[in-house]
């Protein structure tokens, strides 16, 4: 047993120092929209393009069904941008609440802006859905209405739990255009209130700064042999985080919108993918100090949230998604597990210096990484203790969306199936 137990605890070892090399490796090439106004942090090639003029419009797009709670803030801070010429559109997803009835108050509150002050232009208007076709998921059949009525150069999508910094929009332009960018995609800062928030939450954005190498969804890792074989990789490494994506109009178009991914419950990561095969330039950047967000709030929403998308982002694929399991319980639960039962005596092996050791190296080192990750999001640390229960939550997860799958059932989410 204890060659076993010293091979495990040596795999995750390993995994922990290769992801800790990836973690170094984005603190330097998962920029914030923060950094954007400070050219100190780009490396010399990133700077060579020059910053081009903005374009007329910028469309903001809102999907938002059953929203009451969170469209007033969002919609408050899209009205104090300093970047003018925003042509935002609000998509009332047959809502069962007041979002409508607040969506037309903004529109009627910057309509009476603009006859006073003729420099405010911020021109909005709020939709109603049309009948959601066969075949197509909610969100994604918003998305693709809101694209119709959109006049800008640039879209932006954004969810409704999201809200941003008043100079928010004019660094995404800027990354846009100083990167010359086709697509590209904020991960929000999160943020995370109750306890099981920042123990849950916490736990996939870690995925994102640990796992994800960021540089390689704009650049073709250099390590791979022929130009050919990198560009077919290159997409493998493309993601992005539906809270906020940004497209060229011409780009949107020429990928089909979201019809091509209009049954897909993970649709960004999808429309990443596909932009970057099209060889189109992609880039993703962090949220912090720019654009927040809250994603879920009360125990069953973060719950049925998760639920609907954890297995989905596995492209349902259940040999993947065990082999993620077995990888992650070899290198984050046996540790811990190994580690208790070895010092409370339960565990009694030949070497138990070296097991102890190593085990606790893992251990460590695990903590250590996650409280990095808080420091690196601007998180309360106690997200970075979380980091054992927030992975035997995705453990008991994983069990329940396994148990969905087998039976063909599902979560719904705001009253519809999913």
């Amino acid at each position: 047993m204890d060659v076993y137990l010293i091979w495990l605890l040596g795999f995750g070892v390993f995994f922990l120092f290769a992801t800790s090399l990836i973690l170094i490796h984005n603190r330097s090439h998962f920029l914030g929209l923060a950094d954007l106004n400070s050219s100190a942090t780009l490396s010399a090639p990133e700077l060579n393009g020059e910053t081009t003029s903005e374009p007329d419009w910028v469309s903001i797009l809102i999907p938002a069904r059953n929203e009451e709670s969170n469209l007033p803030k969002l919609l408050n801070s899209l009205g104090k941008q300093d970047r003018p010429r925003l042509d935002i559109h609000i998509l009332d997803d047959q809502s069962e609440d007041s979002t409508r009835e607040i969506a037309e108050e903004f529109r009627d509150a910057m309509k009476s802006r603009m006859r006073d002050d003729p420099s405010s232009d911020i021109h909005v208007t709020v939709h109603s859905s049309l009948e959601r076709p066969e075949g197509w998921l909610g969100k994604n059949w918003a998305c693709q209405q809101l694209a119709g009525h959109a006049r800008g150069d640039i879209y932006i999508f954004l969810d409704a739990d999201t809200w941003l910094a008043s100079n928010a929009i004019t660094s995404i332009m800027e990354g846009v255009h100083r990167f010359e960018l086709d697509f590209a995609t904020v991960w929000p800062h999160q943020i995370m209130e109750s306890l099981l928030e920042k123990t849950v939450v916490s736990s996939v954005y870690a995925t994102v700064a640990a796992y994800l190498p960021t540089r390689y969804s704009y650049q073709a890792p250099a390590w791979i042999p022929f130009r050919n074989l990198r560009q077919k990789v290159k997409p493998m490494f493309a993601s992005a985080c539906g809270q906020c994506m940004i497209f060229k109009r011409d780009t949107y178009r020429e990928i089909g919108g979201h019809k091509p991914v209009k049954d897909q419950v993970v649709e960004d990561v999808m429309l990443a993918k596909m932009v970057v095969r099209k060889g189109k330039t992609m880039r993703m950047f962090h949220g912090t100090d720019r654009l927040w967000c809250r994603m879920y709030r009360s125990p069953s929403e973060i719950f049925n949230g998760f639920r609907k998308n954890f297995f989905a982002g596995f492209n349902y694929n259940t040999p993947l998604f065990v082999l993620a399991w077995l990888l992650h319980f070899t290198v984050y639960v046996l540790p811990a597990l190994v580690l208790i039962a070895t010092l409370a005596g339960i565990l009694e092996p030949n070497d138990k210096p070296l097991i102890a050791s190593l085990s606790g190296l893992v251990v460590l080192t695990a903590l250590i990484q996650r409280l990095w990750i808080s420091k690196f999001y601007n998180w309360s640390f106690l997200a970075g203790f979380m980091y054992l229960p927030g992975i035997l939550w995705f453990h008991m997860l994983a069990f329940v969306v396994i148990y969905d799958r087998l039976l063909k059932s599902g979560p719904t989410w705001k009253g519809r199936p999913v």
